[in-house]
């Protein structure tokens, strides 16, 4: 996992249960055997992935080379994900149901600028009855000052996450150190669940693209 500001968790858990809808992530495939969701965060892990050495995971979904080809593009975050539905064995169905919760990526400005943020989802839902999520099913983006100070805060929660979403804001930054925070938490359904975070400067200078390809190589340990 990542270290320091890099805290958040992200979990594909594939549970087997008597409910509708299922799935497998659209890049790159999750592995196929079940597994009960984490007793804590301390305990959670990025799910493994058989990749070949060099195409493993970086971001969540993303390579070594697909990062590095949206920082140049000037992204500071970019998570487009898509869960596809598949059956299960007779005893039952598994779903899919991943989750962030509170992952801070920094970004630093080094002039006035504005970031533009997109906030697109469809087909989340909840699991009936009860939810295996320790925060409950949600979307939160929050967008935090060198003062620490929120300037922007996006959240939809419980039944709200069922609502199709897609949202576009532009938001002026100075110069210092801010922080994206994100966190989500659903389960797919049969059609399949897209996710959809991203932000990035409107006039990324170069030192901006400088300064993420040290942090987040830096921070994965390359």
């Amino acid at each position: 996992m990542r270290k320091n500001t890099k805290t958040g968790i992200f979990i594909l858990v594939l549970i087997s249960v008597l409910l509708t809808g299922c799935g497998i992530p659209a890049r790159p495939a999750a592995a196929d055997s079940d597994a009960p969701a984490p007793e804590s965060e301390a305990e959670a892990t990025v799910p493994q992935v058989k990749q070949e050495e060099d195409s493993a995971a970086y971001e969540y979904y993303l390579t070594k080379e697909e990062l590095l080809e949206d920082i140049d593009q000037g992204y500071i975050f970019c998570l487009d994900t898509a869960f596809e539905s598949r059956p299960m064995a007779p005893q039952g169905i598994s779903y899919t149901a991943p989750f962030v919760s509170e992952g801070n990526w920094d970004f630093y400005v080094h002039e006035e600028n504005n970031i533009n943020l997109e906030i697109a989802f469809s087909n989340l839902h909840l699991k009936p009855k009860e939810t295996i999520f320790p925060m409950g099913e949600q979307v939160i983006v929050e967008v935090i000052s060198p003062e620490e100070q929120t300037v922007y805060r996006f959240e939809k929660t419980g039944d709200e996450i069922t609502e199709d979403t897609s949202i576009q804001e532009q938001i002026s930054v100075t110069e210092g150190k801010w922080t994206l925070r994100i966190s989500f938490a659903y389960v797919c359904g049969e059609a399949p669940s897209k996710l959809k975070i991203a932000a990035a400067y409107e006039a990324p200078s170069e030192r901006d693209i400088d300064w993420l390809k040290t942090e987040r190589l830096n921070e994965s340990g390359i």
